[in-house]
């Protein structure tokens, strides 16, 4: 049984990939072609997390109460309304709306398909690695290749299309995680226990249980420092290939691919990665290092190819990043409130990524995109070695 749910999770990342991914590379070239500016895109970005950070709880608690495949669902349900709404929109007004909708579907399936993955494993007594696990779930990236391509080569034809593609996709990854997943062992918590103050209860132990697991505060902060300074990067490379390198629409999706298959290959080098090193937190730390080299890289660089390089290289510690980090937090929380806590720590991380998508934005604004990347490098030296020197003491 524990093969065939991770076959299940595995599936469920590729095709998630793919419906997420159709409007990637032509995410901001959409927004920028219905007349916003930087400070705007990055604008709804930051009403994105803060919706985030608003619901992560609720929706966490609710996973734990109500069942986390339940919530599964009813989030990528959400997911395909608010690409559909995108897909008709062309005021800023409206595009918040859809990212306000958008959040609160990504609240609904973060900490829900994790604790779901990884409670039903231990149900059913697997006694694998957990980093094994989520190093699978990096499959993703191999469907955020292809939905990235196929997006940007509809792109070309009407920027709103690929918004169509993902609504449509999300509409059947939902159709099939009803059927696939199961979640047999979540018993349904009677009508008379289900009250503000069982619910309550859940946050209150959640959050008492991270104040005290150092650990757990570690991950979060590094996880924040890595979500504040990855905005700009994320938010503006469409527009530098476009504006700098005069790069093509249509190519948008093969840069983008590149970017998701360096940080595949991140991802699957992370066992080897960790073997290096003595600690799992030095691993995790010194991964951002690849990281730091290659938006140096990008900045050096006036030439398209050796800034590709660069920008593709940097992808790499992203991939080191995530299984590392997903085993470490994983290991380090308890079962009964699993949802609840993963969700406490991805709002905390939304926290670092709204401070990331306003700051950058003024400064792309005021002094131009690639100075922001300068700013964030800065940054993330920093990080790490505030992190490591903290580790030692």
């Amino acid at each position: 049984m524990a093969k065939k749910i991770i076959r299940n999770y595995t599936a469920f990342m590729l095709f998630d990939g793919l419906a997420i991914s159709f409007f990637f590379a032509t995410f901001q070239l959409f927004l920028d072609h219905k007349g916003l500016n930087l400070l705007e895109i990055n604008l709804l970005n930051f009403v994105f997390m803060s919706t985030i950070f608003l619901f992560e709880v609720p929706t966490g608690v609710i996973a734990d109460f109500f069942g986390r495949k339940r919530s599964v669902v009813i989030g990528l349900w959400f997911h395909a309304l608010g690409f559909l709404i995108y897909f008709f929109s062309d005021f800023f007004w409206q595009f918040l709306i859809a990212e306000i909708i958008c959040a609160f579907a990504l609240t609904c399936v973060s900490g829900a398909l994790e604790a779901l993955v990884v409670d039903s494993l231990n149900h059913y007594n697997y006694d694998g690695k957990l980093e094994k696990v989520f190093r699978r779930g990096e499959i993703r990236q191999l469907g955020v290749i292809l939905g990235a391509i196929i997006g940007s080569f509809v792109g070309q034809f009407n920027l709103a299309w690929p918004w169509l593609l993902s609504s449509g996709a999300f509409i059947l990854l939902a159709l099939a995680t009803s059927v696939f997943f199961r979640e047999d062992y979540f018993i349904p918590p009677l009508k008379k226990e289900i009250n503000g103050r069982s619910l309550g209860k859940i946050v209150q132990e959640s959050f008492s249980l991270g104040l005290k697991n150092k650990k757990l505060i570690f991950i979060i902060l590094f996880s924040s420092l890595l979500a504040l300074i990855t905005q700009p990067l994320n938010m503006y490379w469409p527009l530098v290939l476009k504006d700098n390198f005069f790069l093509p629409t249509k190519y948008m999706g093969l840069a983008f691919s590149g970017m998701a298959i360096f940080i595949y290959g991140g991802s699957q080098l992370s066992h080897f990665w960790q073997k290096r090193f003595k600690s799992e937190e030095n691993s995790i730390i010194f991964s951002q290092i690849i990281t730091f080299v290659g938006i140096l890289g990008c900045l050096w660089f006036s030439n398209l190819y050796p800034f590709l390089f660069f920008l593709f290289f940097h992808e790499i510690g992203r991939g080191l990043f995530s299984p590392l980090n997903r085993a470490y937090i994983n290991k380090n929380i308890s079962g009964k409130n699993r949802a609840t806590i993963l969700s406490l720590e991805s709002m905390i991380v939304k926290v670092g990524a709204g401070i990331g998508l306003i700051s950058s934005g003024l400064i792309a604004n005021n002094f131009g995109i690639l100075n922001s990347w300068l700013v964030s490098a800065m940054i993330l030296f920093f990080g790490i070695l505030f992190f490591w020197l903290r580790k030692k003491r």
